[in-house]
């Protein structure tokens, strides 16, 4: 029977079209290789690559060790073209051209008493690849950067990371480059992600579309800015993160090859584990709670203005827009507190500088004591803050999807120090008190009263006491005398 003119005729195929658009290319990326290299995987990355066949591959940095630690400039120089050379053996394999970017074990951190390292990585960097740690290149009309994440980590005080001039650069070959299909923005760091130069930075190019990619923690992330897309990319045999000793996709780790291909509608992600392959939201669930979008119009945080660097620390490591974008991630996703501690400074160093409280960071020393033992704490003080801040962060997240039983607050000092009236400290502490009992309604908040001796402490007292007998979800205890004499130590038998 012949079929009618207007009937469908069967065929072997579908009828989705040929991906053969001559303006889509292939690029791949490779993530960290040192940090604590692992032998081995490098090399069958370099053979995959060679079977893959992308237009070019470009790295993240971190591909050698680096010389901290070396006595002399003339060791740590062997040390570093050694590992240059063994780097290149495995570089000349690849058929196609590839470009660098650099990594602090590339160009090692300076320190303001230790300029060794990095004065001598650079000098080899220089060497072989020339005085541009920063450059860019166009590949079918799309603009790829490359960004040097240790410019001013080499011992300056202020630290910069990204430094002022390199920001200036970017800014103008952005500029120069606005008709481009798109824009791939690569750096090592994603630190510089989280500070108040990089989101005005995010203000000027937010026009252009642009994706980028970096490396540093040796595990997958994806985060939405603004509506541009951040990958994190793990390792090609660098350290793995976490203490697990083999891929484990629950925290995005595994040796891969992240595999772009440019479109016309913009750059599609895989990536290709050595063992498999898998699409760009590796650990989405995990990180949206790690990795936050500071809103285009936040204002710039400065906690404190003591000369040292940025955002008040005093030891270039202090960042606020990363401390609370960990506080999000660990609140409800790994410690579960059953204590909050919240304030200002005081408060951040009652459990150490550099605690988040995650169990990837070593257990200081200081948390050894039977309050931080017998208790899961969540660590909410910062260097520096006002009422206003931490009532701002309250309200952005920092408390949601937890628990306590109980919440110590100690904030309103900064806010006397710069001069705020007694009486008007006394009602943004019971903003906050107020915010707290909305977040975490079964909690009971102990307020304490400023612990150090700052002008019009006296007063505030004797306001607050009052303020706080009205509510009977609070509690106001002066530990002042105590904390003088003992410290911390005065705290955690308050609350034993």
């Amino acid at each position: 029977m012949q079929a009618s003119s207007d009937s469908k005729i069967a065929l072997p195929y579908t009828d989705k079209p040929l991906l053969d658009n001559p303006q889509d290319f292939h690029f791949a990326i490779i993530a960290d290789r040192t940090g604590g290299e692992r032998k081995g995987p490098f090399g069958e990355t370099m053979k995959a690559l060679n079977l893959l066949r992308p237009e070019f591959t470009i790295c993240v940095g971190d591909l050698v060790e680096g010389c901290y630690g070396s006595p002399t400039e003339q060791q740590a120089e062997k040390r570093m073209n050694d590992e240059w050379n063994e780097l290149e053996n495995f570089i000349d394999k690849l058929d196609m051209r590839f470009y660098y970017v650099v990594g602090n074990h590339d160009i090692n951190l300076g320190w303001p008493t230790n300029h060794l390292a990095h004065d001598v990585s650079k000098r080899v960097w220089v060497e072989r690849h020339g005085d541009k740690t920063y450059y860019d290149f166009m590949v079918k009309n799309c603009h790829f950067i490359c960004l040097d994440s240790m410019d001013g980590r080499d011992g300056r005080i202020p630290v910069q990371g990204i430094t002022d001039e390199q920001y200036a650069w970017a800014r103008q070959t952005i500029r120069d480059h606005a008709d481009a299909r798109w824009t791939f923005i690569f750096m090592h760091m994603p630190i510089d992600w989280t500070s108040d130069k990089w989101l005005a930075f995010e203000r000027d190019i937010n026009s252009v579309n642009y994706t980028l990619f970096c490396g540093d923690w040796h595990n997958h992330v994806k985060a939405v800015r603004h509506g541009k897309n951040y990958y994190m990319v793990g390792t090609s045999g660098g350290v793995l993160d976490k203490g697990v000793i083999r891929d484990d996709l629950r925290y995005g780790i595994m040796d891969s090859v992240t595999w772009v291909t440019v479109t016309d509608n913009g750059p599609v992600i895989a990536n290709l584990q050595l063992s498999g392959i898998h699409g760009d939201d590796v650990q989405r669930c995990a990180t949206t709670l790690g990795w936050i979008e500071t809103p285009l119009d936040y204002p710039d945080h400065l906690t404190m203005d003591d000369g040292l660097d940025a955002e008040g620390g005093g030891d270039g490591t202090y960042d606020w827009h990363f401390r609370h974008a960990m506080i999000l991630r660990n609140g409800d996703f790994v410690i579960k507190p059953d204590i909050v501690i919240a304030g200002d400074g005081i408060i951040h160093h009652w459990g150490g500088l550099n605690w988040y409280g995650d169990k990837m960071y070593p257990r200081p020393p200081e948390l050894d004591t039977p309050f931080f033992n017998n208790h899961r704490v969540l660590n909410m003080g910062f260097i520096g803050d006002k009422n206003e801040n931490l009532l701002w962060r309250i309200r952005h997240g920092e408390l949601e999807g937890t628990s306590p039983k109980l919440v110590i607050l100690h904030i309103g000092s900064e806010n006397l120090r710069a001069g705020e009236s007694p009486d008007r400290t006394v009602e943004g502490i019971l903003h906050n008190v107020r915010a707290i009992h909305i977040a975490v309604p079964n909690a009971k908040v102990t307020v304490l009263a400023p612990l150090e001796d700052v002008p019009g402490a006296k007063e505030l007292r004797s306001l607050l006491r009052q303020a706080i007998a009205n509510d009977n979800r609070a509690e106001y205890m002066d530990l002042s005398e105590a904390y003088r004499t003992r410290g911390t130590t005065a705290l955690e038998e308050a609350f034993l």
